[in-house]
């Protein structure tokens, strides 16, 4: 199938759906129609697994005033469609009032797309195993400190679409791309693993990942214990300052903890929440990335929203609800299924980020390093990022993979630590932000950043 037939069959689907609607004499409904197709495939010690995917459905509101009831289906049969629309209308006429509900979205608006390869669609798993065939061939998995060294790459295409009976037709489509390496390597008792990947929205170059995972985790063997407990500076590689800035943001960008006044920052529209250095925004529109649509998930064109501006705290993210409710308009933030996944078809619209990007500075992570005289360098992704308290932003975590920095040079690994600070002082303690931006496969890309006053204890 090529990326237009699929445009075709989802608005098509989405179109007739509207139309059954009108047909049964339901007042308002919004159609949300998913056409998903993956194959990934992984190669463990020459074991090669390889699966197909294919996920199809449809998500339907309906409003009865301001009533809401929804109901999903899998697949695209033209009666279990019908039987899902009346269950919908059966819901909402039975629901109370939701005084937040001003209507879908009532117009054909969209932005524009992002990068689509049109080979996609026609790879299989060949094309997919001479990609873990590169990646294999570039290290030397004799080394008797490789516990296993493992390959995975993989494909998707998916189109969205959205109609509602107040006269919005739109449609979006996605073709994505990743390959990653992985290895488990030990020494004199000591374990440590690693991991490098891309993720792109066409076919890239694997050459190198291998190499720099394999690499990452030797250098990371004869860890020493930190002993003892002390306030100090942290330094995060890029990969690792965005999903540990992650949590914080979720929280606080949040238009629908606005409304619900469980926001913490509810009080701090337009006032200095971090550094004047920090400027951190929200990209829906950003070509290479997966959160680039024409539109969201309930039919709103996407767009690039600053959230916080020199350090200046300058709007929340809305969806169509939410953002009505808050008296602002839309950012062009519904989702589906939530950041850690979830079928979108089976879920209704909540607010969630696009890709949010923080502005670099200057420094990159070497230079950042030199300019501390004691501290610790963060290189893998530290355990308990979740766990933070959202109103007081307390966080500690666990972290096994650092590296003990003297006057502005690495010494040595250490083995697990944990780190203790709160986030809200965070972003007010930054030292550096660096220039070095990476993908980090989270919602967030960052660059290298160092923050002050950190506990970090064994």
């Amino acid at each position: 199938m090529s990326l237009d037939d699929l445009r075709n069959k989802i608005l098509n689907i989405a179109d007739t759906t509207i139309k059954h609607s009108r047909d049964l004499n339901i007042p308002s409904t919004e159609v949300f129609v998913l056409e998903q197709s993956t194959t990934n495939l992984t190669d463990n010690k020459g074991k090669v697994d390889s699966r197909d995917g294919l996920v199809q459905g449809i998500g339907i509101r309906v409003a009865v005033g301001k009533k809401l009831g929804f109901a999903s289906c899998t697949g695209f049969d033209e009666e279990t469609i019908k039987s899902t629309l009346k269950q919908a209308h059966s819901i909402a006429n039975v629901s109370p009032e939701n005084p937040m509900f001003n209507g879908f979205v009532a117009e054909t608006k969209m932005s524009k797309e992002g990068i689509l390869d049109p080979d996609i669609p026609h790879l299989d798993a060949d094309d997919l195993i001479e990609k873990c065939n590169i990646m294999n061939q570039e290290v030397d998995l004799s080394d008797r400190r490789i516990i296993s060294g493992s390959f995975g790459a993989n494909i998707a295409y998916q189109g969205f679409a959205i109609a509602t009976t107040e006269g919005c037709l739109a449609s979006s489509l996605q073709t994505t791309f990743g390959a990653n390496s992985y290895f488990v390597v030990t020494d004199a008792g000591d374990r440590k693993t690693a991991q490098d990947f891309v993720a792109a929205r066409k076919v890239e170059s694997v050459e190198g990942i291998a190499p720099k995972a394999l690499n990452k985790a030797i250098s990371s063997l004869g860890s020493k214990a930190f002993g003892g407990s002390e306030v100090l500076p942290t330094i995060w590689e890029p990969r690792e300052s965005a999903p540990f800035l992650a949590f914080a943001f979720f929280n606080v960008f949040s238009g629908s903890a606005y409304v619900e006044k469980s926001n913490p920052w509810k009080e701090k529209l337009n006032e200095k929440v971090a550094v004047k250095e920090l400027t951190v925004i929200d990209d829906g529109q950003k070509p290479d990335t997966e959160a680039c649509q024409s539109i969201d998930a309930e039919g709103t064109p996407k767009q690039t929203t600053a959230i916080i501006e020199d350090g200046v705290l300058k709007t929340f993210l809305f969806n169509k609800m939410y953002g009505d409710a808050a008296g602002f308009s839309t950012t062009g933030n519904a989702q589906r299924g939530g950041i850690f996944g979830g079928t979108p078809y089976e879920n209704i619209p909540v607010v969630g980020p696009n890709q949010m990007m923080i502005k670099e500075v200057a420094k990159n992570l070497e230079e950042q390093i030199s300019e501390i005289d004691k501290g610790i360098l963060i290189t893998g992704t530290p355990i308990g990022l979740f766990t933070a308290n959202p109103v007081t932003g307390d966080f500690s975590v666990t972290c096994n993979d650092t590296f003990l920095i003297e006057k502005g040079e690495k010494v040595h690994p250490l083995k697990s630590i944990s780190i203790a600070g709160n986030y809200f002082e965070t972003l007010n303690n930054i030292r550096f932000i660096g220039n070095d931006t990476e993908q980090s496969g989270w919602p967030i890309d960052a660059p290298s950043m160092t923050f002050l006053n950190h506990t970090i204890s064994d």
